[in-house]
């Protein structure tokens, strides 16, 4: 007995080490195909979380005894709406009046920057000549690029936005189906449902949850920039909206530009009262309102939220920024379902 309990030690071990190594190598290669197909990935991945998303409100407006198609239209052209409302009345006249005032925030900023060399020159702070009146310089063709790389980004933008829009309405007429798909397959364990239903819960509360704070965030920003006196404000508070679905960076990511912005268009005094601004804002909402109503449920501490944020943005770019919370949690999701179906496979032997 012993002996064959110190043949089977090593051998047991092998294998051990053997699975890990071709996990290992499994995961490197998923990765480097998911970085190759990152485009057209992306593009799957909006269209899954819009439909998660936008699933209860389908079938709210069925429980209404709306028919199918109708209730679809209806989540379709409201979505349209917002977006076009935005993209034509909010946006536009936002990034004009940017542009047209650019120039001179650029002069302003130049300036400060000089007389912040000479400030720190004075107190025995050496500073090369120049070096920070550099830093903020930039040549007028490559603000005009800036221009036109951000027209063709909108235009991306609302191309894809028409296309997602359009599957996602396919997507949701399959919803009542799909159940009744998922259950006759023959890889769906209740276990494995039940992980996918919790999922698709927890993605939805999330997404739900984030849209709100962002919203709130983004509304605070706009009404406190208007009362300190900031130009832009409409255009910085869209900025904060966006910007706080990134998790941990975003909100600072957001503040940077406003306070350039009020520093240029202001004083020291101003860009004070913007960064105190920015700071109290993200405080509230981002530490102590989004932690107490999203609760513990979801099991991902910042440090994890923070890694998962650069290696999802290092594999499908900005938006895997963006999602990098619900994919971390399929991620763990998909990893409990392994565990549960190994732990299960024990027991189908013995029957």
């Amino acid at each position: 007995m012993d002996e064959d309990s110190h043949a089977t030690a090593p051998h047991g071990a092998g294998d051990k080490i053997l699975r890990m190594l071709v996990g290992l190598a499994a995961t490197v290669v998923v990765v480097g195909g998911m970085r190759a197909a990152a485009p057209l990935l992306t593009q799957v991945l909006v269209i899954a979380f819009a439909t998660i998303v936008l699933s209860p409100a389908y079938y709210a407006l069925r429980r209404l005894k709306m028919p199918s198609w109708l209730a679809i239209a209806t989540i379709i052209l409201g979505v349209t709406g917002i977006c076009l409302w935005a993209l034509v009345y909010v946006l536009p006249p936002a990034l004009l009046d940017f542009s047209k005032k650019l120039p001179a925030y650029h002069s302003e900023m130049v300036g400060a920057a000089r007389d912040l060399e000479k400030w720190l020159r004075s107190g025995d702070i050496p500073v090369p000549s120049g070096y920070l009146t550099g830093l903020v310089s930039v040549d007028s063709s490559a603000l005009a690029q800036l221009g036109k790389s951000s027209l063709a980004l909108a235009g991306a933008l609302l191309k894809n936005g028409v296309v997602v829009l359009v599957v996602v309405g396919f997507m949701l007429a399959e919803l009542p189906r799909l159940p009744t798909a998922v259950r006759h397959g023959k890889w769906a364990s209740p276990e494995r449902i039940a992980l996918m239903r919790r999922f698709a819960e927890d993605v939805r509360r999330y997404m739900v949850i984030k849209t709100a704070i962002s919203a709130a965030t983004g509304i605070l920003v706009y009404g406190s920039l208007r009362i300190i006196g900031v130009d832009s404000p409409v255009l910085l508070g869209v900025l904060a909206f966006c910007l706080n679905y990134v998790p941990a960076i975003g909100s600072v990511m957001a503040a940077i530009p406003g306070i350039l912005l009020a520093l240029g268009s202001g004083s020291v005094g101003v860009a004070g009262a913007t960064a105190i601004m920015y700071l109290t804002v993200n405080q509230i909402l981002g530490n102590i309102v989004e932690p107490r109503v999203m609760g513990a449920g979801f099991g991902v501490s910042p440090v994890v939220v923070l890694l998962s944020a650069v290696f999802w943005s290092w594999v499908l770019g900005p938006v895997g920024m963006l999602l990098a919370v619900p994919l971390t949690m399929a991620v763990r999701g998909t990893l409990l379902s392994m565990q549960q179906s190994d732990g299960a496979s024990p027991v189908s032997d013995n029957r």
